[in-house]
This record gives structure tokens, C-alpha cells and sequence, in this order.
């Protein structure tokens, strides 16, 4: 067993670790907002707080490579702009003290940068997102966007909880949304999951069907 390999299992599994614990900081964010500090879920609260952290730090990091990276620059000011403009839309409570709907002239001028920008650096824009998506790291994040930008806003619609509860009519409420959020979440793991185990195998598919030639 080569020590190169063994320290790349090892940092794997940290990796997994800090994933592991980033994912259980959720529910620990969720209780302390509804039963400790009992103020239900508003704009100032450690969930949004947590969630506004996270958009920041990812847009900082992303802002880093830009400058590390020369070669990805185009593609890593998309993605970066794309996090801060996420992150200023988080702060929508703030604008709105200047005035309704402001957050929109901040992020309408990250926007503008950042394509005046991507402009700029055009000429590995394309080779730099394809190397992107054969990447681990990006594979989290496109599983992330897809679950902040979709998953969340079905699985939170109002209609969507309101049909659950209508059918489950006679039912304990409290075990009935129970239910629906663990096993509606259990599935999406399960989904995310597939979507890794079919990306693999694709990965060597090529290999597989030269060896069965053979």
C-alpha cells in the first residue's frame, strides 16, 4: 500500500468529516432560532446569518482562485459574481430600509463588473468551464446551486405544504410534516447519490467497454 494513497483516503475522509458537520450545523442553526432563542426564523436570525456566512465565504474563495488562477480567470469571476450577487440578494432585508426592491441596483452592478470583466479574460473562458465540470469540487457546488436554487424553493412552497396537510387530514400534524421533510430529504440524498454513482460510471465507461472488446 503506497503512503501517497493512504494520505489521500485520509484526506478524503476529513473532507467528508468537515462536509458531515457543515450539513449538521443546519439542524443546530434551525432549533437554536425556534427553541432556544424562540424567535422563529426572521431575516436576523442565525439560519439566514449562517446562510449569508456561507454565500460570502464560497464569493471570497472564489475571488482568491481568480487571482491564484490566471488561466480560469474568466470562468471563476462568473461564479464569484454569481455568489456575491446571491449573497447581496440574501441582504434584501437591509435594502429594503433605502427602499423596496433596492437590492436590485447592487446586484444589477456586480453583474454589469462582472461580464465587463469575463469580457476581458474571454479567450479561456470555455476551455476553463470544461475543466471545471470534470472536477470533484465543482460537482458540490453544482449539487449545492441545484438544491439552494430549486429543491428549496419547491419543497418550501406554501401550496406544496398546504396539499401535505390537507391530505393528511386526521393524521398527527407534527409527525406528518416529520415524515414528509426525512423522507423527502432522504431522497434527495439518495438522488444526489445516483447522480454521483452514474457520473462514475460514465467516467469509465470507455475502459469498461474496451476491456469486454478484448
Amino acid at each position: 500500500m503506497a503512503i501517497e494513497d493512504v494520505r489521500v483516503i485520509k484526506r478524503a475522509a476529513l473532507s467528508f468529516l468537515i462536509l458531515v458537520s457543515g450539513m449538521l450545523w443546519v439542524p443546530v442553526a434551525v432549533l437554536l432560532d425556534v427553541e432556544v432563542i424562540g424567535h422563529g426564523m426572521p431575516e436576523l436570525s442565525v439560519t439566514e446569518i449562517s446562510q449569508e456566512t456561507a454565500l460570502l465565504l464560497s464569493s471570497v474563495l472564489m475571488y482568491a482562485l481568480v487571482i491564484k488562477l490566471p488561466k480560469q480567470r474568466g470562468f471563476l469571476l462568473l461564479v464569484a459574481g454569481m455568489f456575491l450577487s446571491m449573497f447581496l440578494r440574501e441582504l434584501d432585508y437591509l435594502f429594503d430600509k433605502i427602499r423596496h426592491g433596492f437590492w436590485r441596483y447592487p446586484v444589477a452592478l456586480v453583474v454589469l463588473l462582472t461580464f465587463a470583466l469575463v469580457a476581458l479574460f474571454r479567450k479561456n473562458l470555455v476551455p476553463a468551464m470544461a475543466e471545471a465540470t470534470r472536477s470533484v469540487p465543482f460537482a458540490y457546488i453544482l449539487a449545492g446551486l441545484a438544491i439552494v436554487l430549486f429543491f428549496s424553493r419547491v419543497f418550501g412552497t406554501g401550496s406544496f405544504w398546504e396539499a401535505i396537510l390537507d391530505a393528511g387530514a386526521g393524521v398527527d400534524a407534527p409527525a406528518l410534516v416529520k415524515n414528509a421533510v426525512q423522507e423527502g430529504m432522504e431522497l434527495l440524498g439518495y438522488v444526489v447519490i445516483l447522480y454521483g454513482s452514474a457520473l462514475l460510471f460514465l467516467q469509465h465507461r470507455q475502459p469498461i467497454q474496451r476491456e469486454f472488446d478484448l
